[in-house]
């Protein structure tokens, strides 16, 4: 199989391709800048060059593929606005980009995200079947992407990962960073559920729903049979980095105060604020987890990692990396 990966470069989309070129398949992969190809695989990937804004142009022809894996999307925007232009509008692109082409895919796989479905009531487990109703920009952007597919002229899957944990992940590593610093914290009054899932998992799940050869839209959430909680993360971290972790109670409007400074700042200072309204409205919602039933049902699929072992491998992999 001939597989089209955007984001290729991303801590999804590198381990991705490895898995991909493993398994005997071919990639072309979508890369912004070729210097971050350099731990894709030599053998069986073609570099694309290129970002989203290559599918909005009209005259693209794309190498013939089997299959697509859009990953490329933003998950810290310096802008409110930037969500739905990359989550979403580039969605629109890519899907009349694939029109345009002389072959069809036989399947688009979108990465979506449990925020999209929005936040878990009283700790009850979102299914797929249940309304969404997101609670910050990015889980609408990302909402409307699927929506949109659904409409597509081939089939999609939208696939909703929870918290991923896996060596080399920029978006994670600062959480190993503090536990390793032996602190942590959680808002004032709040322990959260939180679904999650090992980077090798959800491979193995993308690798299944690729091979899906319905003509059907589906969406499926892919996480552990067995959620966490905020205090009980710091505490498998700290014993993953071999530290005891401390943690610190953070007031709500303490947080939102934050917020709003660092959403200020950076507008003046022109740099990617961490902690804006998105970021806010998730750190403050009574939790996200989620049942990967329907996946396992539909396709055999199965956790194989618990926590401690994953928590403990991307720990490895962060110091084998040197970034802690």
């Amino acid at each position: 199989m001939k597989v089209l990966v955007t984001g290729a470069t991303g801590f999804i989309g590198t381990h991705l391709c490895r898995r991909l070129v493993a398994e005997g398949h071919h990639v072309v992969a979508l890369v912004r800048d070729p210097s971050k190809a350099a731990e894709l695989p030599k053998e069986r990937v073609e570099l694309l060059r290129g970002d989203l804004s290559l599918f909005a142009r009209p005259d693209v022809v794309l190498p013939a593929c089997d299959a697509v894996v859009h990953l490329a999307g933003v998950i810290a925007a310096p802008r409110l606005a930037d969500y739905r232009q990359i989550n979403f509008v580039a969605v629109q692109h890519l899907v009349q980009c694939l029109e345009r082409q002389a072959w069809r895919p036989k399947r688009l796989l979108f990465a979506s995200s449990l925020a999209a479905s929005g936040p878990s009531r009283d700790g009850a487990l979102r299914t797929e079947a249940d309304g969404c109703a997101p609670v910050e920009p990015y889980g609408e952007s990302k909402l409307r992407a699927e929506e949109f597919l659904r409409s597509a002229p081939f089939p999609t899957t939208s696939f909703r990962p929870a918290l991923v944990f896996g060596p080399k992940d920029p978006a994670t590593v600062t959480l190993f960073r503090m536990a390793s610093r032996g602190l942590g914290f959680r808002v004032v009054g709040s322990n959260p559920g939180l679904s999650w899932v090992d980077i090798d998992d959800l491979l193995a799940a993308l690798l299944l729903l690729l091979a899906d050869g319905s003509g059907a839209h589906r969406t499926y959430f892919v996480a552990h049979p067995t959620p966490t909680d905020q205090a009980s993360l710091w505490h498998a971290l700290g014993t993953a980095v071999g530290r005891t972790v401390r943690l610190l109670p953070v007031p709500r409007a303490l947080l939102y105060g934050a917020m709003v400074a660092m959403t200020a700042l950076s507008k003046v200072f022109r740099f990617t604020n961490q902690l804006d309204e998105k970021q806010y409205q998730q750190l403050t919602a009574p939790g996200f987890v989620c049942s990967s039933a329907a996946l396992s049902k539909d396709f055999g699929w199965k956790a194989s990692s618990d926590l401690p072992a994953t928590l403990r491998r991307a720990t490895e992999g962060f110091r084998g990396a040197g970034w802690l």
